[in-house]
C-alpha cells in the first residue's frame, strides 16, 4: 500500500505513509461513506478509476478548506480495507476508519494507523461477552434458526467486539422475517447488539444470505456517526453519508444528508429513497461539490 523511497542509509527500500488528510481545525462538516462498493468499486472500470482518482484529488486539496471530516464506516476490518486500497488501486488515508462495524476507530494524523483509546475504552467498558453471543446462538439452534460462522477472506480477521455469522434464506421473505425476528429478540435478551443485512455478493458474500453480527450494543454504524459528530462538535445539518447496502441504512438516516450510491442492492433502494443518479466514487463526489462549495 505504501510508496518507496529508493534508499535507506542500508541500500533497502524507505516505506513511505501513504497521502492521508490533515484534520480540519474546526470541523465544519462530517461525512462517513461505507467502503466496499460505496467508496471503492471492487471490480473498477478505467473510467471508475478516473472518478476515484478525482475524488481523491478533492479530498487531498480541499477538504481542509470546508473544514470537512471525513471517513470510511465499514464492515470490513483495518487490514481488509488496507489490503483492498492496494489491490484496487485507492491511494489516500482519510481522517479515519470505523472498521469492522465500529468497533474499530483508527485515525491518521501523520499517515500511521493509530487507534482510538476513547473508543476502545467505550467498547470494553460496554461489557460485550462471546459467550453471550454462544448462549444466543445456541439457542436459536434449538429453535432451528441455524447461524453459520462467518471465514471470508473480506472480512479480514476476528476482532475482539465483533462475531460474524451467515443467515441462509429459507427462500420465503416472510419465513426469513419470523427467525431474524427471533435472532433480534435474543440478542437483546443477552444484552448484544446486532447488525443483520442481505448479503450483497459483489463484495465476497454468499448469495441468498443475510448477514448477523453480533457486537456491542454502543457500536453499529449509525453509533460511530453519533460519537464522532458530538466528538467534533459537528451540526446535523453538516453531515453527510454515503452506502450501498442494507447495513448501511441506519448510519444514512443519522446524517442531514444521506444517499445511497447508484449501485446500491435492490434492498437498500426499496428502503431508502435518496438514491444517487452515480455509483461508486463519483456519488461523493458530486455530493461533496454540491453541498460544500454552496
Amino acid at each position: 500500500m505504501t510508496d518507496t523511497l529508493p534508499f535507506d542509509a542500508t541500500g533497502g527500500p524507505v516505506p513511505v505513509p501513504p497521502p492521508h488528510l490533515r484534520l480540519p481545525e474546526p470541523a465544519v462538516w462530517a461525512a462517513f461513506s461505507d467502503f466496499d462498493e460505496t467508496y471503492l468499486a471492487h471490480a473498477a472500470t478505467p473510467g471508475q478509476r478516473a472518478h476515484l482518482a478525482a475524488l481523491e484529488e478533492f479530498l487531498l486539496t480541499e477538504a481542509v478548506e470546508h473544514g470537512l471530516l471525513f471517513g470510511w464506516v465499514t464492515g470490513s476490518s483495518l487490514a481488509s480495507v488496507q489490503e483492498k486500497m492496494a489491490r484496487c488501486g485507492a491511494r489516500v488515508l482519510p481522517h479515519f476508519v470505523a472498521g469492522a462495524l465500529g468497533t474499530e476507530l483508527t485515525f491518521f494524523p501523520d499517515g500511521v494507523a493509530r487507534p482510538d483509546p476513547e473508543w476502545r475504552q467505550l467498547l470494553r467498558d460496554s461489557g460485550f461477552d462471546r459467550d453471550r453471543v454462544t448462549k444466543a446462538v445456541d439457542r436459536l439452534a434449538r429453535h432451528r434458526v441455524e447461524l453459520f460462522p462467518q471465514n471470508a477472506p473480506h472480512t479480514g480477521n476476528p476482532t475482539e467486539f465483533l462475531v460474524n455469522y451467515y443467515f441462509r434464506s429459507l427462500g420465503d421473505p416472510r419465513r426469513d422475517e419470523q427467525s431474524l425476528d427471533l435472532v433480534r429478540d435474543l440478542a437483546r435478551e443477552h444484552g448484544l447488539g446486532l447488525n443483520i443485512s442481505r448479503c450483497n455478493p459483489a463484495t465476497g458474500d454468499p448469495a441468498d444470505c443475510y448477514d448477523v453480527d453480533f457486537l456491542p450494543p454502543v457500536c453499529g454504524k449509525r453509533n460511530v456517526v453519533r460519537h464522532l459528530c458530538a466528538r467534533f462538535g459537528v451540526a446535523p445539518e453538516r453531515t453527510l453519508a454515503f452506502g450501498d447496502s442494507g447495513n448501511d441504512l441506519e448510519m444514512l438516516g443519522a446524517v442531514g444528508h444521506g444517499y445511497l450510491v447508484a449501485n446500491c442492492t435492490p434492498e437498500a433502494r426499496s428502503r431508502f429513497p435518496q438514491v444517487s443518479p452515480h455509483p461508486h466514487a463519483q456519488a461523493l463526489l458530486t455530493a461533496f461539490r454540491h453541498h460544500l462549495r454552496r
